[in-house]
């Protein structure tokens, strides 16, 4: 990026993203990633400060770690070999992308082969020990949560805002967050699920608008899976229930590969219905806590982009994104794909730094600015701008100050 370019117009850019989110003839859907479960915080134990309450990837990547070296040595070595074949393959080898391996290998492996050091029980064991760390640690306690955590604010946007179409909120967390917030505002949401006793998944109400609720109910599709999910045999036939969160993280899918074609149905639903909102015309995706890491949800959003010039995607990105990011690549290809860093946007194709400018009073809490040194000779400090909403925490202060 050459540093003498012209820097990009904060206000600007948050204007529009602000016209847009007023629309009321506009499709309108979120996408929210790790980022947004772990902005919630708690009280840190012992020497105060806070914690998430929620782990982000990272955190959760570490304790399924240490109760995967938990179990023996030799899945302490497994572990360490999946590690290693994921960085060979440029992948982060991250819970997400250890899980899915060891699904696939699960599907590959023989009942007298070993890989990576364990038989077929073996791997089995290592994999239910990550299903149970991971549900055990997307399931706090939440009633201890105060009335302003994020999702509630989105959630009290949501509630008074009034579309032609039903505004539609996509996430690959297993924790019901934004469930809780959405019941506590008491705004209604559908997520896929029909009935009252058991509710079962209901493919057919992705598809056929006529078949699900009015625009007035908010969409809720958790793409990877969701810890109140678990899979039930009735009259012979397994369908997908919701109920009470499941200890055993039966239903926590982060791959697309390799699955049952019962375990397909819930993520290829989802995944249609991404597609299907991003085919709409002039659509608008807001992303968020999510840092395009799941190569098959970008096939999707990127490919939208490339046949859809009208549809438009703002990624807010909490952290820089590097140069070499499948995320700045694809944005310089596509001038309908925003990306809003804290130090710099790319906007139209072109990567630049935010002007330094005073904001607004409906930029307060998502703009700042920044000393980056003296010019020298007694001239002025020299200053930057720096956009803050890709804190998830932020952006739904951004929502719910539009409607204050």
């Amino acid at each position: 990026m050459n540093g003498e370019q012209q820097p990009h117009d904060a206000q600007k850019t948050l204007t529009d993203l602000r016209d847009h989110l007023a629309r009321h003839d506009k499709p309108i859907a979120f996408f929210f990633g790790a980022g947004s479960s772990c902005s919630v915080t708690v009280p840190a134990g012992g020497g105060g400060g806070t914690q998430p309450l929620i782990p982000a990837v990272h955190g959760l990547t570490t304790a399924c770690k240490k109760d995967g070296a938990d179990l023996g040595d030799k899945y302490s070595k497994a572990w360490a070999s999946i590690e290693a074949h994921c960085t060979e393959a440029k992948q982060d080898p991250h819970i997400e992308n250890i899980l899915s391996r060891l699904r696939m290998m699960l599907n590959a492996i023989g009942k007298d082969d070993t890989l990576a050091g364990l038989n077929m029980d073996e791997l089995t064991k290592l994999e239910e020990c990550v299903r149970k760390t991971i549900a055990r640690l997307v399931t706090p306690d939440l009633m201890g949560l105060l009335g302003d955590f994020p999702h509630r604010r989105l959630a009290r946007w949501l509630a008074k805002t009034s579309r032609k179409a039903c505004v539609e909120i996509f996430t690959v967390n297993y924790d019901v967050l934004f469930e809780h917030a959405l019941e506590v505002e008491r705004v209604p949401v559908f997520d896929g699920f029909v009935g009252s006793y058991h509710p079962f998944f209901h493919p057919d109400s992705l598809r056929r608008a006529e078949t699900a609720p009015g625009a007035s109910w908010i969409r809720l599709w958790k793409m990877h899976g969701s810890v109140t999910w678990r899979r039930i045999e009735q009259e012979g036939r397994s369908r997908v229930v919701r109920g009470e969160p499941d200890p055993t993280g039966e239903m926590i899918l982060p791959s697309f590969q390799k699955y049952d074609e019962s375990r397909q149905q819930p993520y290829a639903a989802f995944t249609d219905r991404l597609a299907r909102f991003l085919e709409q015309d002039d659509a608008l995706l807001i992303v968020g806590g999510f840092s395009f890491g799941d190569e098959h949800i970008n096939n999707v959003i990127f490919g939208a982009l490339e046949n859809r010039p009208r549809t438009h995607v703002y990624a807010l990105q909490f952290d820089e994104p590097s140069e070499g990011s499948v995320l700045i690549r694809r944005a310089y290809q596509r001038s309908n794909l925003i990306v809003v860093g804290p130090n710099t946007g790319v906007i139209g194709g072109r990567r630049a730094e935010w002007a330094p400018s005073e904001p607004p009073s409906f930029m307060d809490g998502v703009f700042e600015l920044k000393e980056v040194g003296a010019a020298g000779g007694g001239a002025a400090v020299a200053k930057s701008g720096v956009i803050k909403i890709g804190d998830f925490a932020r952006f739904c202060h951004f929502l719910e100050s539009m409607s204050s």
